[in-house]
C-alpha cells in the first residue's frame, strides 16, 4: 500500500485551514469520507472529514475552532465522490446543514455493474491490488490528538476514490447506466436531509413482543433509568445494561409476588455503581406503585387500511422483474425491492400512479415499461 505517513495534512489550525481552502479553490470535485462516534459517547458525533482533492490528502478536525461554513462554500466541495453516501451525507446535514450539489457514489455505481462485492476494500483490491486495513474500524475518534496510526487509516478512505470513479464511471458509460447512478445519487442527497424517523415506543425491545403489561411496566423504567444513565456517564446505553441482561431482570422481578427481592436479580454489570442502582431500584419500584391501568399495553400487529397487493398481479410483475434482472445482470432489487413490487401490485391505480406510490425514479420507470410491455400486462 502506498504510505501517506507523509502526504496528509492534519486541517485542525488556521494556517492549514486556509491552505486546505486555496487547494479545494483549484478543483472541481473533492473525494470524502467521514468518520464518527457511535459506539463510545452517548451522543453520536462527526469527528473527522477526509478530503482529497488532486495529490493532496486532508483529514479535517470537527472540533477545532474554524469556520467550517468556508469549507462547505469551496468550489470542490460542491462536487463530491463518496463510497456509501449516504450516512456521511446525514451526518454533514445534522451536523452543518450542508449538501452538495451532486454526488458520485462509489458503492451506488458497484451494485449498477453487478460487482461481486460493494464495499470499498473489495474495489480496491480488485482494481488496484492493494489491502485496505480494518484495524481501526472500530476506533474511538473523539480522541485527541488523534495517533498517526488512524490518520493513516483514514485517509486511506479517500485516497483511491477518485480512480475508482473514473474506472466505474467509463464502466457505467458503455453500459449506458451512467445516468442511472446519478439519478440514483440525487436521490440519496435529498433523502440525507430528511429528519430520522423516530420510533414509537423506543423501550420497546426485541424480545418484549409477549411480555405482560406489568413486565411492559418494569421494562420502560428500567430503559428510561439506562438512558438517563447513559446521558450522565456519556456513555451507550447497550454499555450501560445489555439489552439482554435488561429482560433477564425484567422477567426476574415480572415473577415477584410481593416485595422485590433485589438480591435475587441476575448479576448486573461490575462497573454500575451502588448509587446507580439505587436508582435503579427507587425507579422500578416507583413505576410498579401505579395503577395497573397506566401500564402499557402488550403489543399489537397494526392493522393494515392500505388494502392488498393483486395476487396474480404481483406474481406477474416480480416474474418479469427477475427475468429483466438476469438481461440486465443487475440484482432485482435495484429494479423494484419487495415493498416496491408491493406497491406496484395494488389494485385500482393506473400505472402510474403504481409508480409514484413505489417511488420509483426515472431509470426504473423505463425499466418497468419495458417489463410491463414484454409480458403484455400494460
Amino acid at each position: 500500500m502506498n504510505s501517506l505517513k507523509e502526504n496528509y495534512t492534519l486541517v485542525d489550525t488556521p494556517e492549514a485551514f486556509e491552505a486546505l481552502l486555496e487547494t479545494l479553490s483549484l478543483y472541481d470535485m473533492a473525494a470524502l469520507d467521514t468518520e464518527a462516534d457511535s459506539m463510545y459517547h452517548y451522543q453520536v458525533r462527526l469527528c473527522l472529514i477526509q478530503i482529497t482533492v488532486g495529490e493532496s490528502h486532508f483529514l479535517v478536525d470537527p472540533f477545532a475552532d474554524l469556520d467550517f461554513s468556508r469549507l462547505f462554500a469551496a468550489k470542490a466541495m460542491q462536487t463530491l465522490i463518496l463510497h456509501g453516501a449516504d450516512y456521511d451525507l446525514r451526518m454533514l446535514w445534522l451536523t452543518y446543514r450542508f449538501t452538495p450539489k451532486s454526488v458520485f457514489d462509489t458503492m451506488i455505481a458497484a451494485k449498477f455493474l453487478n460487482e461481486e462485492k460493494v464495499g470499498l476494500a473489495g474495489l480496491v483490491e480488485k482494481y488496484f491490488g492493494e489491502t485496505l486495513e480494518k484495524e481501526n474500524q472500530k476506533a474511538d475518534w473523539t480522541i485527541r490528538p488523534l495517533p498517526p496510526a488512524m490518520c493513516e487509516y483514514a485517509a486511506h478512505d479517500t485516497f483511491f476514490l477518485h480512480e475508482l470513479c473514473a474506472i466505474l464511471g467509463e464502466k457505467l458509460q458503455k453500459l449506458g447506466r451512467f445516468y442511472w447512478v446519478t439519478e440514483t445519487c440525487e436521490a440519496v442527497i435529498e433523502t440525507a436531509k430528511q429528519p430520522p424517523k423516530l420510533k414509537e415506543d423506543p423501550w420497546r425491545i426485541t424480545g418484549s413482543s409477549y411480555f405482560s403489561p406489568k413486565e411492559l411496566q418494569i421494562l420502560k423504567s428500567i430503559w428510561n433509568w439506562r438512558e438517563t444513565e447513559a446521558s450522565l456517564v456519556d456513555k451507550q446505553p447497550y454499555k450501560v445494561l445489555s439489552p439482554g441482561l435488561m429482560l433477564a431482570v425484567v422477567r426476574m422481578i415480572g415473577r415477584e409476588k410481593g416485595a422485590i427481592r433485589w438480591e435475587k436479580l441476575p448479576k448486573v454489570p461490575r462497573h454500575l455503581t451502588e448509587a446507580q442502582l439505587e436508582k435503579l431500584k427507587i425507579q422500578v419500584e416507583s413505576a410498579l406503585a401505579e395503577p395497573e391501568s397506566a401500564y402499557p399495553e402488550p403489543f399489537r400487529v397494526p392493522k393494515q387500511h392500505v388494502g392488498n397487493p393483486d395476487p396474480h398481479l404481483i406474481e406477474a410483475i416480480r416474474f418479469g422483474r427477475d427475468l429483466k434482472s438476469l438481461e440486465l445482470n443487475l440484482d432485482s432489487s435495484m429494479i423494484a425491492n419487495k415493498n416496491q413490487l408491493t406497491a406496484l401490485a395494488m389494485p385500482g391505480k393506473t400505472w402510474e400512479e403504481r409508480f409514484e406510490a413505489a417511488g420509483l425514479l426515472n431509470w426504473q420507470k423505463k425499466v418497468w415499461k419495458d417489463i410491463l410491455a414484454q409480458h403484455q400486462l400494460l
